[in-house]
């Protein structure tokens, strides 16, 4: 993991980062709806995964918005690059995993890497022991998927006795209407990190993203 490490002294956000540290629920949460329509229908049309594109198309998101590469690691704010993805999935058990999808610049790295890792992760016990004494990995996001439920609100499970600025990510049931398609979307984040601009801003990247689906031929 590569990081930089913020001067809070020149930071413009170091007494918002001060008055929420301490804290002992210091995260708030933004509930969207994302126009996938475009991105749906390209996916169905060359044969691309839809999980996969909108997966690949929010980590390109996050590494051209830099607010959510902020983490407090050890009293300082690191600004991690490049950022991933970590997604919650169902193994045939139904029961979840946590699959770490690395980086990838082109989708088609990405969807052959994201394969593979899904088809172990899935096949793998989870095992309480695997994370106890384990480093948090800190340049990622925390994904959920919901594609039962078009929610409108949303909270993510913390440990609160733990420091975590790992923003949380969810999307949910797609649905229809007209001839518009959308997905409700949940973004919780360290209010000392960003405030709701911000996330305004990180949603407004993400649209733009999913409106440009050819991005995922381009260079393949």
């Amino acid at each position: 993991m590569t990081y930089k490490i913020q001067d809070t002294s020149q930071w413009l956000r170091a007494e918002h980062f001060k008055f929420y540290q301490d804290f002992t629920h210091p995260w708030y949460n933004i509930c969207s709806n994302i126009d996938v329509t475009g991105l749906y229908h390209y996916c169905k049309q060359h044969g691309h995964r839809f999980f996969h594109a909108y997966l690949y198309l929010t980590q390109q998101a996050l590494n051209q918005f830099e607010p959510m590469a902020y983490r407090i690691v050890e009293d300082e704010v690191r600004i991690y690059s490049p950022m991933c993805v970590s997604v919650a999935l169902l193994a045939n058990d139904d029961t979840v995993r946590f699959c770490d999808l690395p980086y990838a610049s082109i989708f088609k790295q990405f969807t052959q890497s994201a394969t593979k890792t899904e088809i172990r992760i899935k096949n793998s016990p989870f095992i309480v022991e695997q994370f106890i004494g384990q480093e948090i990995r800190q340049d990622t996001i925390h994904m959920t998927v919901l594609p039962w439920v078009d929610f409108t609100s949303m909270t993510h499970a913390r440990d609160t006795k733990h420091p975590d600025s790992i923003p949380k990510m969810a999307l949910g049931k797609l649905t229809q209407n007209g001839d518009r398609m959308r997905m409700p979307l949940s973004i919780e984040v360290h209010h000392g990190m960003m405030d709701g601009l911000h996330v305004g801003q990180f949603i407004n990247i993400l649209q733009v993203l999913f409106n440009q689906p050819s991005l995922l031929d381009l260079n393949n």
